[in-house]
């Protein structure tokens, strides 16, 4: 079941904005229902992430990293390598144009 909370939150999320962009509300009494899912998604997403990821900062544990390009991939000519400044995740990015 605890797989399941970030595809229910992202669901939630999908929905809101799907009903929003049909124009549902117009149609049928629903008067900011699909304003509550969305809001209900991101509720669902923010304290599954704050409760199972382990990085010391609040704002890292959601996906909010602060990221600065510390250097060049030695095995791939065209990616970068980057640093979060809170956390020290660090990410390759391969750029898709070639310089």
């Amino acid at each position: 079941m605890k797989d399941k909370v970030p595809s229910i939150g992202y669901a939630l999320i999908f929905l809101g904005i799907a009903l929003i962009l049909a124009n549902v509300d117009n149609m049928f009494h629903i008067f900011y229902f699909h304003y509550i899912l969305i809001f209900a998604g991101l509720i669902i997403l923010i304290i599954y992430y704050l409760s199972n990821r382990k990085e010391k900062s609040l704002l890292c544990r959601i996906g909010l990293h602060k990221f600065e390009h510390i250097g060049w991939d030695d095995e791939v000519k065209f990616a970068l390598i980057y640093r979060c400044q809170r956390c020290g995740y660090k990410k390759r990015v391969v750029r898709s144009t070639g310089g």
